[in-house]
């Protein structure tokens, strides 16, 4: 008789452990213990308000990008201006070489034509062109615009550099190679957005400003 209310008093203590533990309502329907996070099981909280969709940035507004980003939803400013950057450089130094080749992939074909007539005179006249790119101070882009579906985009370089010409004989004819002067000059680029051809290309340069360098590192298209 004992040990059968032993058993019997075991046999409770286990019931209300066992209520304690999994008595709760965890089924359909009723109203669970605790608040559950609709989002953290993958589903959508339809008492959550919608977030405020993000305005348009201010940079690209500024700069007059937007139409650009509409036409291109890929382009991207950092990656157009490492590109603006190393072509700084690559049109500087292939101009001093008369590279011709290199010319053609940077250059609009105007643009082109204005650069090689510049290259055919230096030539005729028995004269080469040193140019030497100290330092990069500033590259960044000063305006945009969109004709159609061609884009343009104008960018301001200012850099210390050397540049002269010298003749056959390597006498120094113009410029001065050991001086380094600034210059601030605007380039414009263009693409057409909606072409095959991914590059931007050099369409225009303005006049330098600030500099008084004899011999012109790249040619000015614009008056």
């Amino acid at each position: 008789m004992f040990d059968v209310m032993i058993y019997a008093a075991l046999a409770t203590i286990v019931c209300v452990v066992f209520y304690s533990v999994l008595g709760k309502q965890t089924g359909f329907g009723g109203t669970p213990d605790e608040k559950v996070d609709p989002v953290a099981f993958g589903m959508e909280d339809v008492n959550k308000k919608p977030e405020p969709e993000a305005g348009p940035d201010p940079e690209i507004e500024r700069l007059g990008l937007s139409a650009i980003t509409r036409l291109d939803p890929s382009f991207s400013i950092a990656n157009f201006m490492n590109g603006a950057t190393a072509a700084y450089s690559m049109i500087l130094e292939a101009y001093a070489g008369g590279d011709r080749d290199m010319l053609k992939d940077l250059l609009t074909p105007e643009t082109f034509e204005i650069y090689d007539e510049a290259i055919t005179a230096r030539e005729k006249a028995g004269q080469t062109q040193v140019t030497d790119l100290g330092r990069l101070r500033k590259a960044s882009i000063k305006s945009a615009r969109t004709e159609g579906s061609v884009a343009h985009i104008r960018v301001l370089y200012e850099a210390d550099l050397t540049s002269a010409l010298r003749d056959s004989d390597g006498n120094v004819v113009q410029g001065d190679p050991d001086v380094l002067s600034s210059v601030s000059e605007v380039w414009e680029y263009e693409r057409d957005l909606k072409g095959k051809d991914l590059n931007w290309r050099l369409a225009e340069v303005e006049p330098s400003e600030g500099d008084d360098m004899k011999a012109d590192p790249s040619p000015d298209t614009t008056v």
